[in-house]
């Protein structure tokens, strides 16, 4: 099976790039996807489920930020995962907001995919607005770990594993701090030698993952913190 995830930016980027994303999500045909700063218009394919973070509220400045204003309109969903298997549950997360999880059934096993955003607002406000998401993320892998076997974790945590490269919330740590959370639990860090790279698909040891690649660059995004990443595993 075959699982990919991007951050899309709410699709403000050109025309183009928008329709290249989506004609390439056709083309990797995933049996799961998490995208990350989608917005609720947005059709991904016909063959999928789709399962939203609750919705970003527009009746006022939310978190320092008018989404009603930044994205014209239209309605702002920080996480989703789509699927095309239907869930068979919904699982509590600490912020509907901004984490949104459900579990599936393939071949008489259930696995519970988990999708997050860790820094909605860029590095402004790490301390104030990233610091708990990344704390909320924490409780949910702490809650799901618990009782879900076969979890994967994915989406854009804004941190990325080598040392060498700048790219994490250095105010907060988050480097350190996913490290800690996804080895108390022996995740296996998937993506994590993928160079400058920001979104993550990280998988319980009872999940035998294959080896990760990029599917988007950034280059072609636009925007030289994300990629499209895919990941293939066994059920």
């Amino acid at each position: 099976m075959k699982i990919g995830t991007i951050n899309i930016d709410w699709f403000k980027k050109s025309l183009d790039t928008k329709k290249h994303i989506l004609e390439e999500i056709n083309v990797q045909d995933f049996d799961f996807l998490v995208v990350t700063e989608n917005l609720e218009e947005i059709e991904i394919s016909e063959k999928y489920f789709a399962y939203h973070s609750d919705k970003i509220p527009l009746q006022e400045t939310f978190e320092y930020l008018d989404y009603k204003k930044y994205l014209n309109g239209k309605q702002a969903i920080r996480t989703s995962i789509y699927s095309k298997i239907p869930s068979i549950k919904k699982n509590k997360t600490s912020d509907g907001l901004t984490s949104v999880c459900h579990s599936f059934k393939i071949n008489d096993k259930e696995i519970t995919i988990y999708g997050t955003i860790i820094c909605t607002w860029g590095i402004k406000y790490q301390k104030e607005i990233a610091k708990k998401e990344l704390l909320d993320f924490i409780n949910d892998v702490d809650n799901l770990a618990k009782e879900n076997n076969s979890l994967i974790l994915a989406g854009d945590f804004n941190t990325s594993f080598d040392s060498s490269e700048m790219r994490q919330l250095a105010q907060i740590n988050s480097r350190e701090v996913l490290k800690s959370v996804t080895e108390k639990y022996g995740f296996e860090r998937t993506t994590e030698n993928i160079k400058d790279n920001i979104d993550h698909i990280f998988f319980s040891k009872s999940i035998r993952s294959l080896e990760p690649y990029v599917w988007f660059s950034d280059i072609d995004l636009k925007d030289g913190c994300h990629k499209g990443i895919g990941v293939n595993f066994e059920s």
